[in-house]
């Protein structure tokens, strides 16, 4: 309860998978900023439960049905890009992810480490 992240034992004794998931309409303006701010958002809950190596974050990503393929292409590739930077600066890799049209772009993801 209260908690952003999810901690479970695993079947591994002594050892724990932190999880969390999060993500954001648009913000900002600029998308491969707005790719940043969503991946700062969900390695931000897993540094708030004092965990500071994250394993792997999966990327959720809605694009705009109500964009042109020309938006569409630039939106989600910058977006894309600002989120993939910032794991990277991270110390942790963006490793796959989930794709969907939605009325209007979103972005997110799903951090896993085990402790």
């Amino acid at each position: 309860p209260g908690m952003d992240c999810s901690v479970v034992a695993t079947r591994h004794k002594g050892m724990y998978m932190v999880s969390t998931t999060d993500f954001f309409y648009p913000l900002v303006e600029d998308p491969y900023m707005q790719g940043r701010v969503a991946a700062c958002n969900v390695l931000s809950d897993v540094y708030a439960m004092g965990v500071v190596e994250i394993d792997t974050v999966l990327m959720i990503l809605g694009v705009s049905k109500q964009m042109t393929k020309s938006e569409q292409d630039i939106v989600t590739t910058e977006m894309i890009r600002g989120f993939a930077d910032c794991c990277r600066e991270a110390g942790t890799g963006c490793t796959g992810g989930q794709t969907v049209l939605n009325p209007w772009p979103i972005i997110g993801g799903v951090a896993n480490c085990t402790v």
